[in-house]
């Protein structure tokens, strides 16, 4: 008896094991990511599904200069577009600016690759590329399981959030997954604090680079958040929540870079592990 009860038993552990494993790695498949594509574009594995934000393809210098100094991007893609495209299930704008959505990135999609973009940009992508299948976002969506909510917030203070127009963020949600809030064009103030008190993301992708447009920029300040603006975000946000900076070293009127950004973190004492600040092309595990 003994032998047979040994050998049930080997087989009960083994088949225990392999479940594990299975479990262990369906799960690691499922595992959300970011990756960095440059500026603003990144590419999100979330909840089986990839989902591409704010593309911009164009090769460096074929965009216009916002400072009259070098036109943009100021750098090459890392990858080719073939290869950021591949996968993608979808894609979300989150407003018409032209360092986020482009010509070559509206070739890429073409008519098939869903497209998600905010109510303000209907007929500017209408008319603008000729995209005529791209869906509305008004308040969410819920896209294969994957909760989708488009948020709000303001391109800059005073006059520079006038001219800049809607902007939108997107929050992602799904069942074991961790909260994304794509924080897109915004800048850390009432209406985004709010947002982090709603929905409390697990991680945020923040556009940090500190834009600006002379001259209004000298009174207004920036379009986007700077190194200070992340600092103070940080300081604010649950000690649970981590950020993914992003929108940096790619456009000429982006004024922070990431070498100041790190280098603010650390004279404020920020941990290298609460404020993520990927290369282009890197991929973030979440």
């Amino acid at each position: 008896m003994k032998p047979l009860f040994i050998f049930a038993l080997t087989l009960v552990l083994a088949a225990s094991c392999t479940d594990r494993k299975e479990a262990m790695t369906t799960e690691s498949a499922e595992a959300a990511s970011v990756q960095l594509i440059r500026n603003a574009t990144v590419k999100i594995r979330y909840a089986g599904k990839t989902i591409l934000v704010d593309p911009v393809f164009s090769d460096k210098g074929e965009l216009m200069s916002v400072l009259g100094v070098n036109k943009n991007p100021t750098v090459h893609l890392t990858m080719s577009i073939s290869e950021i495209i591949d996968g993608v299930d979808f894609v979300l704008a989150s407003h018409s600016h032209f360092d986020h959505f482009d010509r070559p990135a509206a070739e890429a999609i073409g008519d098939s690759l869903p497209l998600y973009i905010q109510p303000a940009d209907s007929a500017f992508f209408r008319d603008e590329f000729g995209i005529a299948h791209a869906s509305i976002i008004t308040d969410s969506v819920t896209l294969d399981g994957i909760s989708i909510y488009r948020t709000g917030g303001s391109h800059g203070r005073g006059i520079v959030a006038e001219r800049m127009g809607a902007v939108s963020g997107f929050v992602l949600r799904a069942v074991g997954q961790p909260t994304i809030y794509v924080m897109g064009d915004c800048i850390w103030d009432d209406a985004t604090r709010a947002i982090i008190e709603r929905y409390r993301p697990d991680w945020v992708i923040a556009n940090t680079g500190g834009a600006i447009v002379p001259p209004i920029s000298v009174i207004d300040g920036t379009l986007i958040m700077n190194e200070r603006d992340v600092v103070a975000m940080v300081t604010e946000l649950p000690a649970t929540c981590r950020m993914i900076a992003v929108h940096m070293d790619a456009i000429d009127h982006c004024q922070t870079t990431r070498h100041v950004l790190r280098n603010e973190l650390l004279h404020a004492d920020i941990p290298s592990d609460r404020v993520m600040i990927p290369e282009d092309g890197e991929v973030i595990e979440l």
